[in-house]
């Protein structure tokens, strides 16, 4: 048996455990360490969606700078992902995953801080989305080392049974997202949902420094693969930046800068793609993507994330803009599309191992795509119980999303042999990121570019002379989604001196209505989107599954 010593901590060298490792006494500490790490990244996503509105009116911010303010995390979230285990390998899984827990409660600190902070004229809204980069970057560090901590510090039943609990630590935090960020919003500030990451960061590093036990792999390559890195990012930003040129006034979908940007990334990607079949160690082998099963997971992943959760951002404009809302009652609305995942994932982890993965991803997908479908009922109207209607598409959104997980996860790692599971997950994980941005940003163009045009088609109608109708069509385009999403209440300073008391119902009426026919385009869009990777699910088969549990080849 080979053993090193670190410290006073043994470790394991892959493939090998020590009688130490194997009966740890602080194990089931290293679980609850690991678990806030996860609890406390998984809750900010959901926390923050619902209290962008209110982010949004304190910091004065647009449309795209709340879409920066969710991408910017997912974005970093996807650039290191594939990246974090190599490091956590190299330099010890138990030491990056600490700088990965300060990196997020730093990036939390100065998210609470950033409407106070001035540097260089950078606006607030600027410093609140290089601050969740920051986040960002500690969260990709996090998830993957997370798991690989659990893995070296579980083994036989006991490893399922951590796992386990873990992925209950996923459930529970994206319930209970929406009520704790409504909760905080309304009765403290949005700045306490950053604020609370703090606390439960240092508390999660001293007790992974005291229970963890350092593990490394003495057989890992000593190398990072830089060329991977700076391409993929390259690839992500650009193309991201080049969606969201349709939100900026005087840009569009044939701009020069949308053109440039996406030429750019596509340069960028093909260099990604052809550099790491060329690279000894690459970040990403995209010859993974040649395995029908993992390719099929793959598309499944960014669909999910590219037509469900990124809908989050949307629909919460929807119901604090548009219907007015608090924090707190629009996060208890959210509660039956969060909360149907604790019923969900269990039941799709036990179908999966008597099924197979396809079946359930297809049925998921298609579940999913429904429920998208469904979303588009919703109409122009201002009563509170207008958002009913959304309340069958919510439940069988959780449902569906709730049994799509688990095989996702089972097929990434189960295609590829065991040394390469590291590197298949994380490349699972940056195209479910990927998703996510992708999701935002393009539905968010289409959203703009619908709600513009429907703007100008309906103020010809206006009552006023064809001077003031064009210049009160520019102020609102102007003003921007965000803006109108709230049916102006309160007059955008683009429109003050060109909208009178007597005209001002009908210009809110058309905003409102415009804003509603664009989320509808895009929920029919989500809803496609959902519907492709249904199909995506039919690229899965038994037969590309190399790597099963027991229970898998018993049966």
């Amino acid at each position: 048996m080979t053993e090193r010593m670190d410290g006073d901590s043994p470790l394991s060298v892959r493939g090998w455990e020590t009688a130490t490792t194997r009966h740890d006494p602080r194990r089931w500490w290293a679980l609850a360490s690991t678990s806030l790490g996860l609890f406390m990244a998984m809750l900010d996503v959901n926390v923050v969606n619902v209290a962008l509105p209110t982010i949004g009116n304190d910091l004065g911010a647009s449309f795209a700078g709340l879409q920066w303010t969710v991408n910017a995390y997912a974005l970093a979230l996807a650039v290191l992902f594939a990246t974090a285990g190599r490091l956590g390998d190299i330099f010890g899984r138990k030491r990056i995953f600490m700088v990965g827990l300060g990196l997020f409660s730093a990036g939390s600190l100065l998210c609470a801080f950033s409407g106070d902070i001035h540097i260089a004229g950078v606006p607030p809204i600027g410093m609140l989305i290089g601050a969740r980069a920051i986040q960002g970057f500690g969260g990709s560090i996090m998830l993957p080392l997370s798991l690989a901590i659990i893995s070296n510090t579980f083994h036989g039943a006991q490893r399922g049974t951590a796992i386990g609990i873990y992925g209950g630590v996923t459930g529970l935090a994206t319930a209970l997202g929406p009520l704790v960020g409504g909760v905080l919003v309304a009765h403290v500030s949005w700045q306490s949902i950053f604020y609370l990451n703090v606390p439960i960061g240092v508390a999660a590093i001293l007790l992974t420094g005291w229970a963890v036990r350092e593990s490394r792999d003495e057989q890992a390559p000593r190398s990072v693969d830089v060329f991977g890195l700076v391409t993929l990012t390259v690839f992500l930003f650009c193309l991201v930046l080049a969606l969201m040129q349709a939100n900026t006034p005087g840009a569009g979908w044939t701009s020069p800068r949308f053109l440039g940007l996406f030429a750019v990334a596509a340069v960028a990607l093909v260099a990604f793609a052809l550099g790491e079949l060329r690279v000894k160690h690459p970040m990403v082998d995209p010859r993974l993507f040649l395995i029908p099963s993992y390719a099929g997971a793959a598309i499944v992943g960014f669909a999910v994330s590219a037509g469900l959760y990124s809908l989050f951002f949307f629909l919460t404009l929807y119901l604090q803009n548009f219907l007015g809302f608090s924090p707190l009652e629009a996060g208890l609305r959210f509660l039956p599309l969060s909360g149907m995942v604790l019923f969900a994932a269990p039941l799709s982890g036990s179908m999966t191992h008597r099924l197979g993965a396809k079946p359930i991803l297809f049925v998921s997908m298609a579940i999913l795509a429904l429920g998208a479908a469904l979303m588009t009922r919703i109409s122009p109207a201002l009563a509170p119980a207008s958002w009913l209607v959304l309340l069958p598409a919510f439940l069988l959104g959780g449902l569906g999303n709730g049994l799509v997980n688990p095989p996702i996860a089972d097929v990434a790692v189960g295609t590829v042999p065991p040394e390469r599971a590291g590197m298949a997950s994380g490349a699972n994980g940056v195209a479910r990121q990927v998703g996510t941005a992708f999701g935002i940003a393009f539905l968010g163009a289409l959203l703009t570019s619908h709600y513009n045009a429907q703007i100008a088609s309906r103020m010809s109608t206006l009552p006023v002379p064809p001077a003031v109708q064009q210049s009160v069509v520019a102020g609102i385009r102007q003003a921007g989604v965000f803006a109108g999403s709230s049916g102006f209440r309160s007059l955008p300073r683009q429109l003050a001196g060109t909208v009178t008391d007597a005209v001002l119902p009908e210009v809110q009426r058309i905003v409102q209505q415009s804003f509603v026919d664009g989320l509808v385009v895009i929920l029919w869009v989500a809803a496609g989107i959902l519907a492709l990777g249904a199909l995506g699910a039919l690229l899965v088969r038994r037969s590309d599954m190399i790597h099963r549990d027991s229970t898998e080849e018993q049966s």
